[in-house]
């Protein structure tokens, strides 16, 4: 019984894991949704290149991912990380009321 419980706590901690994202799919899904219309961007490349990244290029890619979205913010592009729609009224069409 107790091996039962040990078994079975271990493998509940272990559950979260298999369904966190990684660094380059958001890095990936950053730029495909918010790059799409640059010609140095080629998303297909993008997935391909970082489809079964290993954990050391994982860090790159959250290296990348801070880096692109600062340079977005100082180019005053607006996008969320997952490429949605932040909200800022520049991005969105509407009107300050």
């Amino acid at each position: 019984m107790n091996r039962l419980l040990i078994v079975t706590a271990a493998v509940i901690g272990l559950f979260p894991a298999c369904f966190e994202e990684n660094p380059c799919d958001r890095y990936v899904d950053y730029m495909c949704d918010c790059h799409a219309d640059d010609p140095e961007f080629d998303c297909a490349e993008l997935n391909r290149i970082y489809a079964s990244a290993d954990p050391a290029l994982q860090d790159q890619c959250a290296v990348e991912l801070t880096s692109q979205q600062d340079q977005d913010d100082d180019d005053g592009l607006v996008c969320g990380v997952d490429g949605t729609d932040t909200g800022d009224f520049a991005d969105t069409g509407d009107a300050a009321r």
